[in-house]
This record gives structure tokens, sequence and C-alpha cells, in this order.
């Protein structure tokens, strides 16, 4: 691939460290991108200041420049969503008229950041990609649905901007493509567009993309024990704890499938592991036997690599669940709902286990704690799925084409 191909990527936030789902799947599109010579401008929307060096460093070969975010009230109060008037078009307008083009693409890394992108386009005249994680106003309807009071109204006028926001998206002429990361979202907004749309699977860190040994044995043993001490039995769950998608999973695995699981198996530990807890989390978990929170870790590797297996108990959101795939690529062995295992093209039963009563995922996580080798089959599958599926190589070359060769 050409090392002149040159590409401008806004991104929806600051991504360093990344420590969570969206965060590692920018992070491993960057560097996917510059490991395959590609040299980039990165856009970053922030509030506080960034460490550019670390950036920068972490990107071999591009320049990363902040753009200053706005979240004061008067970003609420406007006809456009928070999400797009927080991160203001007219500082980045005047600095694009006041420069020529450098670049041979545009790429809006979310749909919270496609205004930008669309800008940069538009001056600029470069075809334009936009990633798309989720269908953000389906995710703000499910929060407006779970809260109440002022915060639910706030919600439901957000969700109403949103749609708003994907209707001009999808018949946008500043927008050459859209990929979305999830099966199911591309199914829904193919039928709705005017813009030409594609699946595209999440990119994941490069090390967790590497063939062989995966993290919890061999991906060539279905009978490996795996990572974790064959006598110890842990499930993992790992997401942000501040999300309230991540929260309505945990009460509902807590309260309905652990006092099972722990009947069927009293030696088992199930650890939460993610960032940013919120108020009370740890005091609500801390009523539970067996339960331990881990919060703010440098990383989930090791806590997926000791893991039994993960669960990934979803009720609502759309998407992919990066997590999920984290724990596939590890060799670790997934336990999730239906709408938890939506997105991408494998099979459930083959490469991980979907159910979505409480009963039947507390079945599922006991039948594997009680058949290490069947366990270590699923992990396996999981895992050669994953490799195969997930190549940055590949995935480069579908956002070239589409671009047109950019």
């Amino acid at each position: 691939m050409s090392d002149s191909t040159r590409w401008i990527v806004v991104v929806e936030e600051p991504f360093l460290p990344a420590d969570a789902g969206g965060r590692v799947e920018t992070f491993s599109f960057l560097t996917a991108a510059s490991a395959a010579g590609i040299r980039m401008q990165v856009l970053v929307p922030a509030r506080e200041e960034l460490d550019i060096a670390s950036y920068e460093e972490a990107i071999p070969g591009s320049a990363v420049i902040r753009l200053r975010r706005d979240d004061s009230p008067r970003a609420h109060l406007t006809t456009k969503p928070f999400m797009h008037a927080s991160r203001p078009v007219a500082p980045l307008r005047r600095a694009l008229e006041a420069t020529p083009p450098r670049a041979d693409a545009v790429i809006s890394y979310s749909c919270r950041s496609s205004h930008l992108g669309e800008e940069i386009a538009r001056i600029w005249k470069l075809p334009h990609l936009v990633r798309a994680h989720n269908v953000d106003s389906e995710f703000f309807r499910v929060l407006a649905r779970s809260s109440t009071g002022p915060k639910a109204v706030a919600y439901e006028m957000e969700y109403h901007k949103l749609r708003l926001a994907e209707l001009a998206l999808h018949h946008s002429p500043l927008v050459t493509c859209i990929a979305d990361i999830s099966l199911e979202d591309h199914e829904w907004r193919r039928t709705r567009a005017s813009v030409p749309t594609f699946h595209l699977p999440p990119f994941l860190p490069v090390g967790a993309l590497r063939a062989g040994t995966g993290a919890t044995g061999s991906a060539g043993d279905p009978g490996a024990a795996g990572g974790a001490d064959p006598g110890e039995q842990r499930l993992v769950f790992v997401g942000s704890l501040d999300t309230p998608t991540n929260i309505e999973a945990l009460r509902w695995f807590l309260g309905g499938c652990w006092p099972t699981i722990r009947v069927r198996h009293p030696q088992a530990i199930f650890q939460v592991v993610g960032r940013r807890p919120e108020d009370g989390l740890a005091a609500w978990l801390g009523g539970f036997d067996g339960v331990e929170l881990h919060t703010d870790v440098p990383s989930v590797a090791g806590y997926l690599a000791a893991a039994s297996l993960s669960v990934n108990p979803m009720r609502s959101g759309s998407g992919v669940n990066i997590k999920a795939i984290e724990a596939m690529a590890s060799g670790t062995p997934v336990v999730s709902t239906e709408t938890g295992s939506r997105g991408l093209g494998w099979t459930a039963g083959t490469h991980l286990l979907v159910a979505d009563g409480p009963g039947e995922f507390a079945a599922a996580a006991c039948d594997l704690l009680a058949d290490p080798r069947r366990a270590a089959a699923i992990g396996a599958a999981g895992r050669a799925y994953v490799l195969r599926e997930l190549d940055h190589g590949s995935l480069i070359r579908q956002i070239q084409e589409h671009l047109g060769g950019s």
C-alpha cells in the first residue's frame, strides 16, 4: 500500500488510554492504518489539553491536532444534537479555509464527528467515509426510557435531534459512504440511506490478532485447560461502569443468573472490570458473595486470560460489543445474550453460547464451567473466527476501495 496515501481522520473523543470498547476500536483502526503506510492528520475533539507527543508516539507517522470541545450549557440549547453542538465547526472551518488541501480523503471515525468531516469534505472537496459505531438515536432512546425526570426529558430531546441529524447524514452529498460496524445496523441503514453503506467489522488491537497461541491456551487444542488455574472458576464482565446499558446488564445478571451459578459452582468468582464506576456501584456489588470489582485497570487482557469464561449479558444497545470480541480474540469462551451477540456473522453454539432468559443464561455458563473441554473448544472456535474475519489488512483495503482507492 502506497505510503503517499493521506487521510484526515476526525475521531469522536480522546482515545488514550484505550480502556473502553469505542476507544479500543478507534485506536486499533489508527494503528492499523499507520502500519499500512497511510499518513494521517488525526483531529481529536477534547475538553482538556492533550499530550500530543504521547498520541503521536502511539500512532507513528501521524500528526495529532486537538479541536477544542465546548460542553457548556449553550451547547444543549440549540436545534443541533448536543454531540454536534459540543464539537463546533466554526474554528475548524476557519483553519481549513486558510490552508491548502493536505489529504486524499477524510474519515469521520464516528457519526458524532461526521458534521466535522462534512465540513472538511466541502471545503477541500474530498471523498468522505463515515464510520458508524452504532445507531446513536436508538442509544439515546434507550437512555430516555430508562431514566426519569429532567434527565429523561433531555435524553428524549437529544433522541429527536439525532433522528433529524441521521436523516440528513443518510442523504448528504458530502458523504461518500457509511461503514457500519454491525451487520444489523448496516441492514437498518441501507434501507433508509441514499448514501452507499457497507458493513466493516471492528478493528482489534494488533496483539489480539497474532496467530498462534491465544491468551487462554492453544487455539488449536480444544482440550487445553486455558489460562486460568484449572482449580479456579472465574467469570469476567468487562465494560465502562458509568454506562447505563452496562449497569442494566450487570443488574440483570447478578439478580437473575449469579445466584444459580453460585449454587451449582459455590467456589466461582465473578470479576467486574471497568472504568469510572458510577456512585454506589461498589457498595452494591459488595452485597453479593463471590463478586470482585476491579476499576481503572491498565489493561483488561490479564483478566480475560485468567477467566474461565466471559459473560456479556447486554439487554439493550446497538452496534458490536467490543468486549465480547476481545474475549473471543483471547480464546476465552463467551456466553452472551442475543442483544450482546449482534453485529457479526458468527454462529451461536460454535463460536460462542447465546441465551436470553436468566435461567438459560445461567445454565449455559454452568455447563461451560462443568465441561472445560467444551469451554476450550468454544474459545478456540471464537478465536479462529476473529483471526479469520478481522484481519487489519483486509479491513483497510475495504476502506480504500470504498473511497475510490484514495
